[in-house]
């Protein structure tokens, strides 16, 4: 039987949300699985999505996140490509879920596939 190699490692990618504009660090990185770290630091609670340019579906949603909190959510990008990162309203009324949201979006930028983690150590 043949061993099948094992998925690159994760990468940390570190979101910060103000009331104007989203940041994302580093802004490109080569396909696999990546562990986003968000950050709100917006005066109101808003949800963070995850969409591959050109395409109206989320590929992931986190939220809500309340301001001065953090969330933690791996995610995987296996396809290389341009992907929005992007903020909406979040909460429980009608009003919180209308209310649209004044953070600018960012762009990831997803390379070629990183290479498998099977030579490397301490992986789980």
């Amino acid at each position: 039987m043949a061993e099948q190699p094992r998925p690159p490692a994760p990468i940390d990618l570190s979101v910060y949300i103000a009331d104007a504009r989203l940041s994302i660090s580093p802004p490109s990185v080569g396909a696999g699985p990546v562990i986003l770290v968000v950050t709100n630091q917006a005066s109101r609670t808003e949800s963070l999505s995850i969409t591959p340019a050109g395409s109206g579906s989320a590929l992931a949603l986190i939220g809500p996140i309340s301001p001065q909190a953090s969330a933690q959510m791996q995610v995987g990008l296996d396809s290389p490509g341009e992907y929005t990162i992007a903020t909406a309203a979040a909460g429980n009324t009608d009003a919180d879920l209308a209310g649209a949201s004044r953070v600018v979006s960012a762009r990831l930028h997803v390379g070629a596939r990183r290479p498998s983690a099977s030579g490397a150590l301490l992986q789980p």
